[in-house]
């Protein structure tokens, strides 16, 4: 048996369960009902077509849009916040298409909160819970994104200390593989210590079976 193989073969099916483990977690994700009573609907930002939404966040903001007529039907008047800064390519800054899209739907303009700094997930939802405890401390939040954005938008959201429930505006396939295994190495890399140690570990017993 060729040294490498076991090494090859634990962390190649470490990456396979990962991948799987992730695909349930955005499914389990994508089904969990988003009540109302959120003081905030955020709106996580991606990216512009000139300073237009592209797809991906015009499905987040129509997603955001419909979710408030449901906030609104029961009463609630809950605020949105877009969230996005302006990438290098980018015209101008997310948060600013967003609010522009929205206002453009019928949205008051003092319905809307923008925060123009963040320019990742993590940012987006610090910044963002920053603003909201400042403005309105004990708020409740749900937060909007796509359906592949939502398993590390939640663990952003619970490292931020934004209490609240995340809303996936499509499916986890919705915008096909590709977006969902990117998104998934993207969760992989926000939680570098513990697939760093499983790595190591594994590797190291690869080695030694590999050797024995």
């Amino acid at each position: 048996m060729p040294a490498l193989f076991p090494p090859a073969v634990l962390l190649g099916g470490y990456v396979l369960l990962w991948l799987l483990g992730f695909l349930a977690c955005a499914l389990h994700q994508s089904r969990r009902p988003v009540a109302v009573g959120a003081d905030y609907l955020v709106v996580l930002g991606a990216a512009l077509d000139g300073c237009e939404p592209a797809p991906i966040l015009a499905a987040r903001l129509d997603a955001a849009l419909e979710h408030l007529a449901a906030e609104e039907a029961a009463g609630h008047a809950a605020l949105l916040l877009v969230t996005g800064g302006k990438g290098p390519h980018e015209e101008c800054t997310e948060a600013g298409a967003m609010a522009r899209y929205l206002i453009a739907r019928g949205v008051p303009a003092e319905r809307i909160r923008r925060e123009e700094r963040a320019v990742n997930t993590a940012e987006n939802l610090r910044f963002s819970a920053a603003l909201m405890a400042a403005e309105r401390p004990g708020y409740r939040c749900t937060v909007v994104t796509s359906g592949f954005h939502t398993v590390r938008s939640a663990l952003a959201a619970r490292r931020a200390g934004a209490p609240g429930r995340v809303l996936g505006a499509d499916g986890p396939l919705a915008h096909g593989p590709y977006q969902l295994l990117r998104e998934a190495v993207g969760t992989a890399l926000a939680v570098p210590r513990v697939n760093g140690a499983a790595l190591l570990l594994l590797t190291g017993t690869g080695v030694v079976l590999g050797l024995a």
